[in-house]
């Protein structure tokens, strides 16, 4: 894909996401993690922008660091330990969450849970049964491998680093 800038000079994607990259970068001294890029195939590829949300609906796109007890498992993998993980709020306080066998039902839907990675690595597994309290969220990423909530907890939003929204893919 080619994208034509107003000097009439031809873009690839590529050099639009360094031009982007570059602009908030200069932005991100004074705030950072203001801007994401997401490699990773458990969400759409893609530059992800931090929004001013005060509260975490079901739905976001938020990004945390490491929990603790995934990051043994994400560095086995290579992933450095400052490296976010973006993922959705698939739960948000007052929903009910349960493993059930090797599977966790979120309001009624059910997803897999892996015992282990396609590697033959095992997972963590996370076990329970409530709501979710007024601090937590409950992240999925949108594929059946992503390494999510299934396996590490939910989290607190207070460990989140924001809400963001994906404004250019690749």
């Amino acid at each position: 894909m080619t994208r034509v800038h107003k000097d009439r000079r031809r873009w690839t994607l590529p050099a639009v996401a360094t031009v982007v990259l570059t602009g908030v970068g200069a932005a991100a001294q004074s705030a950072p993690d203001i801007a994401l890029v997401n490699e990773s195939p458990s969400v759409p590829r893609g530059l992800y922008l931090r929004e001013p949300a005060a509260v975490v609906r079901r739905g976001d796109m938020v990004a945390i660091p490491q929990p603790a007890d995934a990051r043994p498992y994400l560095a086995s993998l290579g992933l450095p330990a400052e490296i976010r993980l973006l993922k959705r709020a698939a739960a948000v306080a007052g929903d009910p969450v349960c493993r059930i066998g090797d599977t966790v039902e979120i309001d009624g839907r059910r997803v897999v849970v892996l015992a282990s990675d396609r590697r033959g690595a095992d997972l963590i597994q996370w076990r329970g049964c409530r709501r979710l309290q007024p601090d937590e969220v409950f992240l999925l990423g949108d594929t059946p491998g992503s390494f999510d909530s299934r396996y590490f907890g939910p989290v607190r939003v207070s460990d989140l680093d924001g809400v963001f929204r994906e404004t250019l893919t690749w």
